[in-house]
């Protein structure tokens, strides 16, 4: 991840955009792009992206330009990181928006009802609103920092957990991590050791929506891009979880207080 990103807020600034204004805005752009998502979801065309296995469609170019566009017109002093077409905007902006426009794009193409909309607002690498849209299923998680997380407008929160070894993890790494990497065996080993399940959706915006409501205890993420890091731990944070990154930045685990130091242990956090 870029160490113009952090996971956990720090400033105590107060920012000068309306958040729920900017909230709401997201809320609508994520979606416009799920529904264009389900829309197109039987035609959609595969086409290689990078040199890990990852794959880009029409919808995910459409659906990005759809969001830039609108985020450009409302917040032209803002910039735009986006999955498919990188930063659009001054590079120096103290606003940022984090755009991955369609998550899951391989679970997408199989016909898996994986996938979604990840959309982040950061002053200056911190997130201050974020939104992930689970598109199939039409369910939009959003918070705002220090305002609690919602899910389509209700409060959600996450429940204390059973013991570790009979709880879920999800797992979550970057395209960068390829199958031999040591540090990722080693982890992933060792949860499977000690957790009842280790869930791999390879889209984080579905898991991000489960740890909200508490139906998986915690998430690990080695290595992942911030579009789809970035807000969702915020969101989780929102709805109780606590933050833990690795003093490399690689490693960063979201979960609930009273498993946190436990799985801390397990996948080398101290």
């Amino acid at each position: 991840m870029s160490d113009w990103y952090v996971v956990a807020p720090v400033s105590t600034r107060v920012p000068d955009v309306d958040l729920a204004a900017a909230r709401d805005l997201a809320i609508e752009l994520a979606q416009k792009a799920g529904d264009l998502a389900v829309q197109h979801a039987a035609s959609a065309a595969a086409l290689p992206k990078g040199h890990a296995g990852d794959v880009v469609t029409h919808v995910d170019q459409e659906a990005e330009r759809l969001i830039a566009a609108v985020i450009n017109a409302v917040y032209p002093d803002h910039a735009v990181l986006g999955e498919e077409f990188g930063l659009q905007g001054d590079p120096d902006a103290e606003y940022r928006w984090l755009v991955d426009p369609l998550d899951g794009t391989n679970n997408y193409v199989l016909g898996l009802d994986l996938y979604g909309v990840c959309i982040t607002l950061c002053r200056r690498g911190e997130p201050l609103v974020a939104v992930v849209h689970d598109s199939a299923r039409g369910r939009s998680y959003a918070a705002i920092v220090g305002h609690g997380a919602t899910l389509n407008g209700t409060p959600v929160r996450m429940l204390a957990p059973e013991p570790l070894d009979r709880v879920t993890v999800s797992w979550l790494q970057g395209y960068a991590v390829g199958a031999d990497d040591p540090a990722g065996q080693r982890m992933f080993r060792s949860l499977e050791r000690s957790c009842k399940r280790v869930l791999r959706t390879w889209a984080p915006s579905i898991d991000w929506g489960l740890i909200a409501v508490g139906r998986v205890a915690a998430m690990i993420a080695y290595r992942n891009e911030p579009w789809d890091l970035v807000g969702g731990a915020l969101i989780a944070r929102e709805a109780g979880a606590d933050v833990l990154t690795s003093a490399d930045g690689e490693i960063v685990l979201v979960a609930h207080p009273d498993i946190i130091t436990e799985l801390a242990a397990l996948v080398g956090i101290e």
